[in-house]
């Protein structure tokens, strides 16, 4: 009988949380204008269903960085499947309704077949405040890091004071 690799994630109620996922097979879609704006509301509207508070993210072309905070409901695992398979489910529509081959097509998006996450994704338990200093600094440096024209896709709430219980 094999051994099925169960991934426990840490939980901490009220904890923050440094979090990656990606395209899957790397396709560069998110940073488009129509499907950034898409993931920006859908990570916004999820995160009031599932107690969460937003304090960063960069949406990268093929992956996105994200600081968040749970709250007393709900766990890191809940809030990220609902706004990926969110995110999923309205990007295939847009896919197949707005760019049939030969009309209008941008060449990586006719590539897609389907839309679609990496199964999983990183995420990392913050647990000190030059922890929590150095995430929010990494991603608002996304556009050096990935030698990107602008920054565009990327939100730091400034007005955010750690606090680790």
């Amino acid at each position: 009988m094999r051994h099925r690799n169960t991934r426990r994630r840490p939980y901490r109620r009220f904890g923050y949380y440094f979090i990656t996922t990606n395209v899957s097979e790397g396709f560069s879609i998110l940073d488009q204008y129509e499907y950034g704006h898409l993931l920006e509301h859908i990570i916004f509207y999820a995160a009031s269903i599932h107690s969460v508070q937003v304090i960063a993210f960069k949406l990268n072309p093929d992956h996105v960085h994200l600081v968040a905070q749970i709250g007393k409901i709900g766990t890191i695992s809940d809030y990220m499947a609902s706004w990926k398979r969110q995110f999923s489910r309205q990007v295939n529509v847009l896919l197949h309704h707005r760019y049939s081959p030969g009309r209008d097509s941008k060449p990586d998006l006719e590539k897609i077949n389907k839309f679609r996450w990496q199964p999983s994704y990183h995420s990392h338990l913050i647990t000190s405040k030059p922890d929590f200093d150095n995430h929010i600094n990494y991603i608002i440096n996304q556009k050096k890091h990935h030698n990107l024209g602008e920054n565009k896709f990327c939100f730091v709430d400034h007005k955010h004071v750690f606090n680790f219980k």
